[in-house]
């Protein structure tokens, strides 16, 4: 049973032609799915429920040749009033991707309240192996296409994604030649994704269950929460339940990157963010998000984004 046939069910309401709109007692927004054929299909989801949600989905052999990739926070970035309504402060809600083999369990907890702006695709293995180099020797696009053990990894998406995002979100379904432009945008998703995927220097498949990927989506949550003080691994460990050293391998095989590194990627892409669209200054910036030494926060930013942020501040924007 699809997301929305599962929604339209426990809402009591009904889906047409692929688009569900939540009812008012439930929430505001919609969710719209495309066919593109028996092999790939799409899911345009802009909406907020009032009440949290809990979404499972049950892995098994029947979806074991299904591959699904999940844009997260696309099309906008929010904010909430501070208390003392002095300052708009924009809730850290990176834009990223989550590949994942269809045999693998998912719980994704959404909270009450909270905008939620996805794009899924599901495609058959078959059919990306037909897309993909016989001879490609990459790790990891043969971990998706060749692996027999679930997996699942997570990246923080790049400009262009979030452009192609943009693109699908706007398009009228209803204009002629809309479906196959769909088409192409998925199919150009899923290529930049794996693009940037297979810039990954190492690859690991340590045998992953809900437990454990429900805890490290907790630790990124707690690194979101605090840009501005280190992440504290022994107290991340203790709260996982874990080792360190298990916490941090399974995190880097799903992140891509160590814990502080991802943090600091974190923190850079909201320095970003605060220069470029809040216009605040560099030293702004720098004491926002914790740094003391405004030079140390130069060279960082400029490790991260490829510019020093007083160059990046004067970058014209699109």
């Amino acid at each position: 049973m699809s997301l929305i046939q599962k929604l339209a069910e426990f809402t009591k309401s009904k889906s047409d032609d692929g688009l569900f709109i939540l009812p008012e007692t439930y929430g505001k927004g919609y969710i719209k799915s495309f066919n593109f054929g028996a092999q790939l299909n799409m899911m345009i989801s802009q909406c907020e429920f009032k009440e949290e949600m809990i979404i499972k989905r049950a892995g098994g052999n029947s979806r074991k040749e299904e591959i699904t990739f999940s844009f997260r926070n696309l099309f906008q970035q929010d904010k909430t009033q501070d208390p003392d309504g002095l300052a708009a402060k924009r809730s850290i809600a990176m834009p990223s991707v989550q590949v994942s083999a269809g045999d693998i369990d998912i719980e994704v907890i959404i909270p009450e309240k909270t905008k939620i702006n996805t794009i899924v695709i599901t495609i058959h293995m078959d059919l990306l192996k037909s897309w993909i180099n016989d001879k490609a020797e990459n790790k990891f696009l043969n971990t998706i296409t060749l692996s027999d053990k679930p997996y699942l990894y997570d990246q923080i998406i790049s400009n262009e994604i979030e452009l192609v995002a943009s693109k699908i979100a706007l398009v009228n379904s209803e204009e002629e030649l809309s479906h196959f432009y769909l088409k192409l945008k998925t199919e150009e998703m899923i290529y930049l994704f794996l693009s940037e995927l297979s810039k990954r220097e190492t690859i690991t498949n340590y045998p992953l269950n809900v437990a454990d990927v429900k805890a490290m989506y907790a630790i990124k949550e707690t690194l979101c929460s605090d840009l501005s003080n280190p992440p504290d691994l022994t107290h991340l460990a203790f709260i996982s339940n874990m080792s360190e050293s298990k916490m941090n391998k399974l995190f880097k095989q799903i992140f891509g990157n160590s814990i502080y590194n991802y943090y600091q990627a974190l923190r850079m892409n909201e320095a970003a963010y605060l220069i470029r669209e809040e216009k605040l200054s560099v030293s702004e910036t720098g004491y926002r998000l914790g740094f003391s030494n405004l030079s140390h926060f130069s060279r960082i930013f400029e490790k991260h984004i490829g510019l020093k942020p007083k160059k990046y501040s004067a970058v014209p924007t699109s």
